[in-house]
C-alpha cells in the first residue's frame, strides 16, 4: 500500500519522529481520546512510519493492531477518520503552546467574566509578564496587549471602580490600531508582491488615506509598521533605493521583534528588491545582495523549517560571491553549507560548484579533477558539468578533446527525454556556435564578425554572453 493512499497516512508521514511520539501521548489522554482501539491503530501506523522501506497493507496495519480479528473495512475507515481528526486538534493545541502570546489570552478573557477577581489578576498579571520578557513585537504582541488592556478596562468597569481617566481604553485602542494598521500593510505587500509577479489585480482594501495617517499620527514609531510601511515603499517606488537602506537597517535593529518565520519573508522582501535593482542595471547591488544573503544565514531565516538550504540560494550565493571575486569567502561557504542541502544533493553540489570556483580562478586543472566526480544523474547538473568542461578544454587549448566533448554533448541533448525543448534548443545552438567560433581561421576578422552578429540575433542560445566574449578576444 502506498502511504499516499489513506488520508491518514499522508498526514502523519509529515510529522517527525519527536512529533509522532507527542501525539501517542496525546492519544493516551482520556480527556482527548477515549476509544483503546484508536491507540493500537496509531501504534502499528507509528511501526510503519519508522520503517519507510517496509511495504505494507490495509490489512496488514489491521493485523498489527488488533491480532487475529477479522479485516473490516468499515471499521478500518472509521478509524482512520478519528485518528485525522484528532490528529489535527493535536496540531491545533501544538500551535497554540508555541505562540508567545495566546497561552494566557483565553484565561483572562473567561477569569473575568467569571467575577473571579484574583484569579483574574493572576491572568493579567501573566499576561504582562509574558509582553515583558518576550522579545517579540509583530502585531500578535499588539493584539495581546490591547486584550489585556481592554480586559483591564472590563474589569474596572464591573467592579464600579472610581476613576479619574480612561488609560486602559486609550491603550487598548491604541494597540488595537497598531495591529490593524500593521495586518493591513502585511496584506498590500502581499497584493502588490503577487501583482509584480502574477500580473494579476487582487482587491485588497486599503483606507485611502492609510499612509499619509501613519505618518501623520505617529505610527511609524512603532518598528512592525515602519518596517511593513517601508516595503510597501520599496515595491511602489523600485527607483528609490533610500527606502531599502532604510528597510534593511529596520530589520538589523528590530530582527528580534519578529518570530523565524515572519522575519524571513520580511528578507525575501528585501531579496526581492535588491533583484529587481539588479535586473535594472543597478550593479551596486550585488554586494547587498550578497551581504543580505549572508545576513539571513547567520539569522537562520534562509532554510526551510528542517533546517535545509535551498539550492537555489545555495547556487545565487555562490554566484554572486564568484561575481564580486570573494573567493576564498566562495570556497568556506562551499565547503560549510554543501552539508545543509538535501543529503542526496550534497556530494554533487559540493563538486560541481567546486568545478565553477576553480574555473572563475582559471585553475582549470582542478576543475577537470572536480567534474570528474560528479554523477550525471540530474539533468541540472550533466549540463552544466558537460558546458564547464567544454568551455575548460577551450581554455586550455585541448582540441581534440573539445571535438569530442562537442559529440558526446550533442548526442547527450538529443536522447536525454528529461531536457525541454526550448533548453535543447538552447545548449544545440551553444555547440553550433561554439563549433564555428574554433574552426575561423584566426586571420578572419570578417567571419568572426559575422558569427558574433548571428549570436546577438538569436534569443535561444545558452551562455551568449560568454561566446560574444571569447569572439571580440579572437577579433
Amino acid at each position: 500500500m502506498n502511504k499516499k493512499e489513506d488520508k491518514v497516512l499522508t498526514l502523519l508521514t509529515t510529522f517527525s519522529k519527536y512529533e509522532r511520539s507527542r501525539l501517542r501521548r496525546f492519544l493516551l489522554s482520556p480527556y482527548f481520546n477515549e476509544n483503546e482501539n484508536l491507540i493500537h491503530f496509531y501504534n502499528s501506523i507509528e511501526d510503519f512510519l519508522g520503517k519507510p522501506n517496509r511495504k505494507i497493507s490495509r490489512e496488514g496495519l489491521w493485523k498489527k493492531a488488533f491480532g487475529k480479528k477479522k479485516f473490516q473495512e468499515q471499521a478500518y475507515r472509521r478509524l482512520c477518520s478519528d485518528l485525522t481528526k484528532l490528529a489535527y486538534r493535536f496540531l491545533s493545541i501544538e500551535w497554540h503552546e508555541r505562540q508567545s502570546f495566546s497561552h494566557w489570552e483565553g484565561t483572562l478573557k473567561k477569569v473575568n467574566s467569571a467575577d473571579l477577581n484574583k484569579h483574574y489578576l493572576t491572568a493579567l498579571r501573566n499576561v504582562r509578564k509574558g509582553l515583558e520578557e518576550s522579545t517579540i513585537r509583530n502585531s500578535d504582541y499588539f493584539y495581546t496587549r490591547y486584550v489585556s488592556e481592554y480586559e483591564s478596562h472590563v474589569h474596572l468597569e464591573r467592579i464600579k471602580a472610581k476613576r479619574n481617566s480612561l488609560t486602559n481604553l486609550q491603550e487598548a485602542d491604541t494597540n488595537l490600531d497598531v495591529f490593524y494598521i500593521a495586518n493591513k500593510l502585511k496584506h498590500y505587500c502581499d497584493a502588490l508582491n503577487y501583482k509584480t509577479i502574477l500580473s494579476i489585480e487582487i482587491d485588497v482594501k486599503i483606507l485611502p488615506r492609510l499612509i499619509e495617517f501613519i505618518e501623520t499620527y505617529g505610527y511609524l514609531k512603532f518598528p512592525v509598521v515602519h518596517i511593513y510601511y517601508c516595503i510597501v515603499k520599496t515595491i511602489n517606488e523600485p527607483e528609490n533605493t533610500e527606502n531599502y537602506f532604510l528597510l534593511e537597517s529596520l530589520l538589523k535593529k528590530h530582527y528580534l521583534s519578529f518570530p523565524p518565520s515572519e522575519l524571513k519573508t520580511l528578507y525575501i522582501y528585501a531579496t526581492n528588491f535588491c533583484i529587481k535593482s539588479l535586473n535594472s542595471g543597478n550593479r551596486d547591488f550585488f554586494e547587498h545582495l550578497y551581504d543580505l544573503y549572508f545576513t539571513m544565514l547567520d539569522k537562520k531565516t534562509i532554510f526551510n523549517a528542517t533546517g535545509v538550504l535551498d539550492e537555489r540560494h545555495y547556487k545565487n550565493i555562490i554566484t554572486l560571491g564568484i561575481g564580486l571575486k570573494d573567493y576564498k569567502g566562495v570556497e568556506q561557504f562551499i565547503l560549510e553549507y554543501s552539508l545543509m542541502l538535501k543529503k542526496e544533493n550534497q556530494e554533487n553540489a559540493r563538486t560541481y560548484n567546486l568545478a565553477h570556483l576553480y574555473f572563475a580562478t582559471q585553475d582549470y586543472d582542478k576543475v577537470i579533477e572536480q567534474l570528474n566526480k560528479v554523477e550525471y544523474k540530474d539533468v541540472f547538473y550533466a549540463l552544466g558539468s558537460k558546458t564547464m568542461l567544454l568551455k575548460t578544454y577551450y581554455e586550455l587549448d585541448e582540441y581534440l578533446a573539445m571535438d569530442s566533448q562537442i559529440d558526446s554533448f550533442r548526442i547527450y541533448l538529443r536522447r536525454n527525454k528529461l531536457i525541454s525543448g526550448k533548453k535543447r534548443t538552447q545548449y544545440l545552438n551553444f555547440l553550433r556556435f561554439f563549433k564555428k567560433m574554433t574552426s575561423i581561421p584566426s586571420y578572419d576578422k570578417q567571419a568572426y564578425t559575422k558569427l558574433e552578429n548571428k549570436i546577438k540575433d538569436n534569443v535561444e542560445v545558452y551562455n551568449k554572453n560568454w561566446l560574444i566574449e571569447k569572439i571580440s578576444n579572437l577579433k
